[in-house]
């Protein structure tokens, strides 16, 4: 596996970075008797003609970012001519909402040649897109396609042409999904000294067309608390990048190779290789806490009490990731975008104790002895002496329903230190009218 150098590049308070690029501008071009979509705006070169252009033009002050109007090139005889171009906000506001087409004159008169506008003003490249969508961006970014071509353009002529077929191969996980992944199965309590600290990572992978990794990049560092996460740079010289003697960057490479394959993207003849952006650990009890992925995935594990089943909205076996971390290897295979923990545990609290009954795979159901985790103690109930922190319990019938399952019913709260139950409390949602305005309010009782 080859290492992987580091693009320069910004830190940011959020959790990753992704690769799609940014549009700057769309037009369409029309090459013999096909119409393509072009990622180049040839007027964004004469900074006197886009402002005629957007002078002329409609835009409205509460539409920002959003192109005024739309381009309409030919490339013809080794040429570049403007066709036409669309008053956006123009056909936005027409009755029939009928293409309203610019008026030219007056604005490109100098370039008028044998009646067409020829784009002598323009040098640069031309990037042209065709086919397939192999991948489509989000608002504000570009789709790609699987057709490619860069034109270079020298005064309106056309000087080479780069043809390019761009690939995608999907994977079971996104890079984003990637890294939520890493964050589940990183082992910070290996580290003691980390108990109060924040380690940041960023991790870049490139991977072959089977999905494997072919090079891999990794950097590490060290944060001390919440607050100084939106002050780390790349340039901070406290980054320790592809040492692979340390050991966080050596258990940040264990979680990266657990993914179980990465997405494959080339794009113009280059695989790509995004940036992921992750907060591996959060001090202690982080891991036993939900993430943003568990209300959606509904990833949760189930409690017993009093002969009533629950799903518990925590992770107490992560409580100590040294525990999770016994049983990673057996997770194989395991992994989901819906199950990123890659088990479901079952639980009970009897006696006012916390116990941990049994493990399954989450994809197979296969159970997991939980003599792997804790040895000599073959399949009896283990007391989560580890655990401290709370238990939030929901109705299983009640939640099957529900996107948002704490959203309009009860929930039962258990306080544990050290897997014995301290306290116990219950919250029910009710909804309370003022004026004529009724909100949900929540109403909360300690259980005897």
């Amino acid at each position: 596996m080859k290492k992987l150098k580091f693009v320069p590049w910004i830190f940011l308070a959020c959790f990753r970075v992704f690769v799609p690029m940014e549009v700057s501008g769309q037009s369409m071009v029309l090459i013999e008797r096909d119409t393509f979509r072009m990622y180049s705006n040839p007027l964004n070169a004469d900074s006197t003609l886009a402002t005629k252009v957007y002078d002329r033009v409609y835009s409205p002050p509460y539409i920002r970012d959003a192109s005024a109007y739309y381009g309409w090139w030919r490339l013809q005889e080794d040429s570049l001519f403007l066709e036409k171009i669309e008053d956006h906000y123009g056909t936005m506001r027409s009755d029939d909402h009928e293409v309203v087409f610019m008026d030219l004159g007056g604005i490109f008169d100098d370039y008028v040649q044998d009646g067409k506008v020829f784009a002598s003003w323009f040098s640069g490249e031309l990037d042209v897109v065709g086919g397939k969508c192999i991948r489509r961006g989000a608002l504000g970014f570009r789709s790609d396609y699987e057709d490619e071509w860069i034109y270079r353009v020298e005064n309106g002529r056309i000087m080479s042409k780069a043809t390019y077929r761009n690939e995608l191969r999907e994977s079971t996980f996104s890079y984003v999904e990637a890294g939520d992944l890493i964050e589940t199965l990183f082992d910070g309590d290996r580290f003691p000294e980390l108990a109060n600290k924040y380690l940041l990572a960023k991790v870049q992978v490139t991977p072959r067309p089977d999905g494997t990794i072919d090079s891999l990049g990794l950097a590490v560092r060290v944060v001390s608390n919440k607050s100084a996460v939106g002050q780390v740079r790349d340039d901070d010289e406290q980054w320790v990048e592809n040492d692979y003697s340390n050991p966080y960057i050596q258990e940040l490479k264990e979680c990266v190779q657990l993914v179980p394959e990465w997405e494959y993207v080339k794009l113009r003849g280059r695989v790509h290789a995004p940036l992921i952006e992750v907060r591996a650990w959060e001090g202690k009890g982080c891991k036993a806490i939900c993430s943003a992925t568990f209300w959606v995935n509904k990833d949760f594990d189930e409690i017993t009490v009093n002969g009533k089943t629950y799903e518990l909205e925590n992770y107490p076996f992560q409580y100590n990731t040294n525990l999770y971390a016994r049983i990673r290897p057996l997770l194989r295979g395991e992994f989901t975008r819906f199950r990123l923990r890659g088990y479901i545990g079952y639980w009970e609290i009897r006696d006012d104790k916390l116990y941990l009954l049994s493990l399954r795979r989450a994809n197979s159901w296969e159970i997991i002895p939980l003599d792997v985790v804790f040895p000599g103690n073959g399949d009896s109930p283990v007391e989560a002496t580890w655990y401290t922190g709370k238990l939030r319990l929901s109705d299983v019938r009640s939640a099957e329903s529900d996107y948002f399952p704490r959203h309009g019913r009860g929930e039962i709260f258990y306080k544990v230190k050290k897997g014995k139950v301290i306290k116990r409390m219950k919250v029910v949602p009710v909804k309370k009218k003022k004026g004529k305005i009724s909100r949900w309010g929540n109403y909360h009782f300690d259980l005897e």
